[in-house]
């Protein structure tokens, strides 16, 4: 239903909060900016119960455009955000995922927010690279008309640290728009310095540009799923019921499977969904670290609300050293060599120098030129708040009620003469008893996700802990009866000790839900297989799926892998598809913009 059917329809709906008394002692522009507040509020009052769909249309004359990048969900629901208090200030916001984005439409936008996300090292999200493949083109337009700001998500533990937002802004100042307030980069805790930017930016952009020019299309969307109360700052608190090793005693690595219980929260999530578990610092590691600086456990430092003890354990990132850290030591250490890393920004040659290194290596390393000028307090100062780690859900909750499974690899190795243990996967591994509650909250990712179409074929391509998502995608087909193919990828050092859920899995071939699987395990015979190897073999099989409607998933190394993979797609699409190069990177490009190619990678 349109507004005007809106209002002919219903005679005995309330004035229009729009009204502006002619005789308000205020000047048009205030005369404006009320009226297009007002507007907004009775947009929101004005909400329609029951309805499957939901069109962005404008409600006022001032529309905004918000687009988002994003690899795991975090910046569409940033977008989302700023889309609401958009809403409350009078404009008319328009969210899109940059997939949805065409280049001509920057020419027709007058207000824009960019919120994105970087992938791996410095790399664009899945769904922004079409677009900004096209907006680095020599041909895109100039773009004087546009006022935009941008807020880049990112982790200070990557080299290129928010390097898609900086490339962002940058590109769009290059095509002549206009920037409203500076860039905001966003360390792993967004939250606080996002809210900063909406803040700052949103009523500073609604000043700009004209009236009613300037929005992209509009567009129908789902409505939202309620939003989760529980959040980094409000966790659920899950109990951990079941934790077992997948992996045999001889395997050369340990991975585990935990299952959680949602007792009475109501909390529920979607295959493809990730689990976000906030963990505590080993004791022992706390410990060494006390002993290092001769410090008192049961102090409370200035500033800190519980003893130094406690806050080691429950809220500083003690394990990776954050960049303030390590460029405080150089300053110190008068290691030539190791300040000449961070004065000439060698990032290859600064992650080489630190690979396989904790906070105390380095501390231990240059003790003698620390001695005396680096307190705890100091330390302290220059850690990252401890972050949550996010796991791809290994369960449907359709198949297990009121629980949600992950599957993890135990982070574990000896270097500098030390043991070294990852801060949640060992702490689930070996510090959280069955019975414990654990701290913990959801992160939707509905773009990796099964396709609503239980007839189409699907494609899994996840080794190692990899599997994850796609055991939650399998049980999520057989309960709801999907017809649709379901091939999985897996691979792994050996079958014999690395054949994560292979019972699981062998029984699901036998009853026809898993109907083909291609293993991949590395070293069990002289030559390495991996799963791109046995792609390229199913090439054609492989290629005639996608040809019907087929998705294609990975999950897991990024580093590797995930390239490997993609390349050996690319290849499979030019040999069986008879096509060229950039053909067949046209190809998966089409995939990636229709959501058919998707990576949930770390």
């Amino acid at each position: 239903m349109s507004h005007q059917e809106d209002k002919t329809q219903n005679k005995n709906a309330a004035p229009s909060l729009g009204f502006i008394p002619q005789d308000i002692p205020f000047n048009d522009e205030q005369r404006q900016w009320l009226g297009g507040f007002f507007a907004g509020l009775h947009s929101k009052l004005m909400v329609v119960e029951g309805s499957t769909t939901q069109t962005a249309a404008p409600t006022s004359t001032r529309p905004i455009t918000i687009i988002y990048g994003t690899q795991t969900g975090n910046a569409e629901g940033v977008a989302e955000l700023a889309a609401e208090q958009a809403k409350a200030l009078g404009l008319s916001p328009v969210v899109l995922d940059m997939d949805d984005v065409s280049i001509d439409q920057f020419s027709q936008i007058e207000r824009l927010l960019i919120v994105t996300s970087t992938y791996g090292e410095g790399e664009m999200p899945d769904n922004a690279q079409a677009l900004w493949d096209a907006i680095s083109e020599d041909s895109a337009p100039q773009l004087a008309q546009l006022n935009y700001s941008v807020l880049a998500l990112g982790d200070t533990s990557y080299d290129e640290f928010c390097l898609a937002g900086k490339l962002w802004d940058e590109r769009l100042a290059e095509l002549g728009a206009n920037r409203v307030g500076a860039r905001v980069d966003c360390d792993v805790a967004f939250e606080e310095p996002a809210q900063s930017w909406m803040d700052a930016v949103i009523p500073a952009i609604a000043e700009k540009g004209s009236d009613s020019a300037g929005a992209a299309s509009t567009v129908s969307t789902t409505p939202k799923a309620a939003k989760s109360k529980f959040n980094r700052t409000n966790p659920l608190m899950a109990t951990l019921t079941t934790k077992k090793v997948l992996t045999h005693p001889e395997s050369s690595k340990e991975v585990m499977h935990f299952e959680f219980s949602l007792g009475d929260s109501g909390e529920t999530y979607q295959a493809g969904d990730a689990l976000n578990i906030i963990p505590l610092n080993r004791v022992d590691l706390v410990e060494e670290l006390l002993g290092y600086f001769d410090a008192d456990g049961s102090v409370t430092l200035a500033g800190a609300d519980k003893a130094l003890k406690q806050q080691l354990i429950e809220e500083l990132e003690i394990r990776t050293p954050s960049k303030e850290l390590v460029s405080h030591i150089a300053s110190l250490s008068d290691d030539t060599a190791f300040k000449a890393l961070i004065d000439n920004d060698d990032k290859a040659g600064l992650s080489d120098f630190l690979w396989a290194k904790d906070s105390l290596d380095l501390l231990i390393q240059y003790q003698d030129k620390l001695a005396g000028k680096l307190s705890i307090e100091e330390f302290v100062g220059l850690c990252k708040p401890l972050a949550p780690r996010a796991y791809s859900i290994s369960s449907s909750i359709k198949k297990h009620d009121g629980e949600v499974h992950l599957t993890i690899g135990s982070v574990r190795y000896n270097a500098q003469d030390r043991d070294h243990n990852g801060v949640c996967s060992t702490f689930l591994a070996d510090e959280a008893n069955e019975g414990d509650s654990i701290a913990c909250y959801f992160s939707p990712n509905k773009n990796f996700a099964i396709p609503e179409d239980g007839s189409l074929p699907i494609i899994m391509v996840g080794p190692g802990t990899g599997i994850a998502p796609f055991r939650s995608f399998l049980e999520e087909r057989e309960m709801t009866g999907a017809s649709g193919k379901n091939w999985l990828f897996f691979g792994d050092r050996n079958s014999k000790t690395d054949f994560l859920y292979r019972d699981e899995l062998e029984a699901m071939q036998e009853k026809g839900l898993l109907n083909q699987l291609d293993l991949a395990f590395s070293r069990d015979q002289s030559e390495k297989v991996y799963v791109q190897d046995k792609m390229r073999e199913q090439g054609a099989q492989l290629f005639a799926d996608l040809e019907s409607g087929g998705y294609f998933y990975i999950c897991g190394d990024a580093l590797r892998m995930a390239k490997d993979v993609d390349q050996a797609l690319h290849d499979v699409i030019e040999k069986e598809g008879n096509m060229s190069a950039e053909q067949a990177a046209d190809y998966v490009n089409a995939l990636k913009k229709n959501k058919r190619y998707v990576r949930d990678v770390y």
